[in-house]
């Protein structure tokens, strides 16, 4: 009689490691992996929406895996927490393959934009040359010639972006210098009009 007992500890054992589900730790970790990889390619800067897509899928992965670590053991079931994981790393995979092509195009736009700064330079001094000169003027133009010498001075440190990788950083200064010349130069040419106008 003393057997009964014993053997239905067993079989209650038994019964409990059948049902109680194991969580997919290997898939769980792949995914982990595969979103630092991501930010490690630099997803944020270069493929943000991809990223932010991956960041949502994780985050799902975590909630569910919390989910059923809370429940009873006996009825938990990591079949959902094993799709999700899969969903992840997928997402997380795409996020760093978008982010090395995203990188490549800032690349390409940053390269051009740092050219027109070079240009735009030379025609922000140019137009100084024929800014009108008159009264209250020359704090302007020496302003002005200033804001030029700036923009030139930051072409080193636009250049050194681009060798050192920082595309999106190029990018963001040769936006910003060239937007600064371009106003520049049509101040001036406003300025020219102007005085063509006085003198009619």
């Amino acid at each position: 009689m003393k057997r009964i007992p014993v053997l239905a500890v067993l079989a209650g054992v038994a019964l409990l490691s059948v049902a109680c589900a194991k969580e997919p730790t290997e898939a769980v970790n792949a995914a982990t992996s595969a979103l630092a990889a991501a930010k490690t390619a630099e997803a944020a800067d270069y493929a943000p929406a991809a990223l932010a897509e991956a960041e949502t899928a994780a985050a799902a992965l975590d909630a569910e895996i919390k989910a059923q670590g809370e429940k009873f053991a006996l009825t938990r079931s990591y079949t959902k927490a094993a799709e999700l994981a899969t969903a992840a790393k997928a997402a997380a995979d795409k996020a760093a393959a978008e982010a090395v092509t995203g990188k490549e195009q800032m690349k390409a736009e940053a390269t051009t934009l740092v050219a027109g700064v070079r240009s735009a330079v030379e025609a922000a001094k140019q137009a100084l040359a024929k800014a009108p000169k008159g009264k209250g003027s020359a704090a302007d133009l020496e302003a002005m010639k200033s804001d030029v010498a700036g923009v030139e001075t930051s072409l080193a440190d636009m250049d050194a972006a681009i060798a050192g990788g920082k595309y999106k950083d190029a990018k963001v200064k040769a936006e910003a210098a060239k937007a600064t010349l371009d106003k520049i130069v049509a101040d001036v040419q406003a300025a020219i009009e102007a005085k063509k106008g006085a003198k009619k």
